[in-house]
């Protein structure tokens, strides 16, 4: 698997996005950039085994808006993406900390237009619980 594949700067970028939504430093106009990340089939499998649609997991992550502290972090590191095609298939570590420290393996099916990434599905799978 490469290391070198453009979609790994893209995780980083959205997780980013996740940390400082969670933090309540964007305004409500910039979620904006998480619906535009997320295909209109977008589908997500949690880490406990619950397959969200795309409107389900938006408005979660809307309502979350600000709910996490101050010292909640998300950090994505053993990223890895090969090129099937025209799709990008990602996997990387998601570690999140706070009030309470987790870990998953996350899977990733992204694609790439001209307006940037889009992602298709995600699957995550507890290192940690």
């Amino acid at each position: 698997m490469g290391e070198d594949c453009d979609c790994l700067a893209e995780v980083a970028r959205l997780h980013q996005f996740f940390e400082d939504w969670f933090h309540g430093k964007l305004p409500e106009s910039d979620f904006a950039v998480c619906e535009a990340s997320l295909g209109s089939g977008f589908t997500i499998v949690t880490p406990g085994g619950e397959l969200s649609s795309r409107k389900d997991i938006l408005e979660a992550i809307r309502r979350h808006r600000g709910g996490e502290p101050a010292d909640f972090t998300i950090e994505t590191v053993g990223r890895h993406c090969q090129r099937i095609g025209e799709l990008h298939l990602t996997s990387y570590e998601e570690r999140q900390t706070g009030t309470r420290a987790t870990s998953r393996l996350s899977s990733a099916v992204l694609s790439e237009t001209v307006q940037g990434f889009v992602w298709h599905s995600v699957h995550e799978t507890w290192i940690t619980s």
